[in-house]
Order: structure tokens, then C-alpha cells, then sequence
């Protein structure tokens, strides 16, 4: 028996309903498996927004770097003449000018011998010499360096605290100032010249064997017996120097018995409980009169 066309339709349509239903329901479960969650999802949101949040800290807005100021040449020269001749000193960074650029001084040594030579250090804002422009470090700009055979038989220094003699490229300390008289004395050059070396001149001689020292060459005279000084009665070279501290040259000694005990110059300097104790100088006839004792200990 067969059924209307309406009937057909209606069962169609009937079944369709139901597949769009069991779709969405399947839909609902994959997205939340919980109704009241998604019911509350739905609402909207209490909580503000970051911008009206008083407790986070919002990063500042990033101004746009201003471009740097460009100088005209004219300003630039009168840069350079203001602070010609000089070390400018920018926030602690010490430069130095050459042909209207400033490069920076990084050696110490090299700042304290400009100084010592006559360049006065003026404290400028970065603003001041903006115009100047900045070129490479100063060693790599600084005086091209001499060869040795310029500082050959001549009289030079790096730290203006010692003083050496250069012979055929090699440099040797002077130790002492009276040393360095007869020196000069012995070759001429009462008067002459210590010449200032840069870093890379003064490592680049080799260092030889210190000079011997014109005191110790007396000493050694005097320890052979022919510095011609007269020997005296052991009772007159302690007098006035029995239990004193007393020097000689370079040694230093105490008198006990009048024997000379021999003092460790760097335990002496140690011990606290001298205090400024005075050192008597010793005559040449007294030492060489005084037997030696055993060496002097603080202990």
C-alpha cells in the first residue's frame, strides 16, 4: 500500500530536525564539557581592563630619538681652539686633541707624563665639545714611535721616578741619585737631558743589568781595606753609639758591646715599637773599628 507524498515529507523533515539536534549537542560537549561554564563565559566580564588597572605598571611610550645635532666647520674650529693644547676631561674620560679631533687617553702613565709636561686637564660637559668629533684611542694616534738607536748613550724615563741609561738598545736603572751624578760626570753630560719615552718606546728596549750602584762600589772599597780609612780603638768607635741603632751606607745595625749586630731593614720598618726611633749615621773609621756581631733580631 503506498503512502501519501505528505506523509514522505514530514518523516524527512522529522529526521533532519533530529540530526541538526544531536549535531549541536556534540558541538556543545567539544567546546565545554561543562554548561555552566559556558553559561558564565557568556556573561560579560567584572574585572577591568588593563589600562583602568591602578596596580600594573604600564611601560612608558618610546619617544623618538631626536637626531643628533650637526656642526658647522666654523663651529667645530672654535671648538678646537678653545681647548687646544689640553686634556679635556668628559664625565671622568680624559681626550686629547690632535688635528681638531679628540681621542681618548686610556693610560694612566700617559695622562700623568702630559700633565707632568705642562697640559693642564679642564672639566667640560659632553655638550661643551660636542662639536669636536671623536676619533680612535690615543696610543694608536700618539707620536710615531722612535727607534732605540735615537735614545743611544742617552738618559731616559718612563715614570719620572726612575731614570735609565740606554746603550746599544738596551736600557739600565740607575739606582740612586748619586750614581746617576758621577755617571754623568764620568761621560760629560753634567747637564743632560732625561728624555720622556712613551709606553710602547719604553717596552720595546730591553732591560739590562742595573748599574752598579756608586755607594756599593764604596762599600766594597772600604771592605777591602783600601779606602784608606784608619782603623781606632774599638772603645772609641762604640762611644756614643753603645746600644744605639746606627747606619751605614745602606745596612743598619745595633750596637751591643761594640759589636755591630746587623738589622733586617724590613723587620725594622715592622716593628711598631720603634716608633721614630733616630738612626745614627756611622763614620767610616767607627764601622770598619767594630767587630761584627750576630745579626739583630726583634723577636
Amino acid at each position: 500500500m503506498m503512502r501519501p507524498k505528505s506523509t514522505k515529507l514530514a518523516n524527512l523533515a522529522l529526521g533532519l530536525a533530529s540530526t541538526v539536534a544531536a549535531f549541536s549537542v556534540y558541538a556543545q560537549d567539544q567546546s565545554d564539557p561543562n554548561p555552566q561554564t559556558a553559561m558564565t563565559s557568556s556573561q560579560p566580564s567584572s574585572k577591568p581592563r588593563d589600562e583602568d588597572d591602578e596596580n600594573i605598571i604600564r611601560r612608558p611610550k618610546e619617544e623618538d630619538t631626536p637626531a643628533p645635532k650637526e656642526f658647522s666647520l666654523l663651529e667645530t674650529q672654535k671648538a678646537c681652539a678653545k681647548y687646544k693644547d689640553k686634556l679635556i676631561s668628559v664625565y671622568g674620560e680624559i681626550y686629547k686633541l690632535r688635528h681638531c679631533t679628540r681621542h681618548l687617553v686610556q693610560d694612566q702613565e700617559e695622562i700623568f707624563k702630559l700633565t707632568r709636561q705642562g697640559t693642564t686637564v679642564v672639566e667640560v660637559d659632553a655638550t661643551d665639545v660636542a662639536a669636536i668629533p671623536v676619533g680612535p684611542t690615543w696610543d694608536t694616534v700618539s707620536v710615531k714611535e722612535r727607534p732605540c738607536a735615537t735614545f743611544n748613550k742617552k738618559y731616559v724615563t718612563f715614570s719620572y721616578t726612575d731614570i735609565y741609561y740606554v746603550e746599544n738598545c738596551v736600557r739600565r736603572l740607575i739606582p740612586d741619585y748619586e750614581t746617576l751624578l758621577v755617571h754623568r760626570q764620568e761621560r760629560g753630560q753634567k747637564n743632560g737631558e732625561v728624555l720622556a719615552l712613551t709606553s710602547k718606546e719604553f717596552w720595546s728596549i730591553r732591560h739590562g743589568r742595573d748599574i752598579a750602584s756608586i755607594i756599593d762600589k764604596d762599600f766594597a772599597k772600604l771592605l777591602e781595606g783600601s779606602a784608606g780609612v784608619d782603623i781606632i780603638p774599638v772603645d772609641e768607635a762604640c762611644k756614643g753609639v753603645e746600644g744605639k741603632l746606627v747606619t751605614f751606607y745602606s745596612r743598619m745595625y745595633k750596637i751591643e758591646k761594640c759589636r755591630k749586630r746587623e738589622i733586617d731593614a724590613e723587620s725594622f720598618t715592622m716593628n711598631r715599637k720603634l716608633g721614630d726611633t733616630k738612626l745614627i749615621e756611622l763614620k767610616p773609621e767607627q764601622w770598619i773599628s767594630m767587630p761584627d756581631g750576630k745579626p739583630y733580631s726583634f723577636k
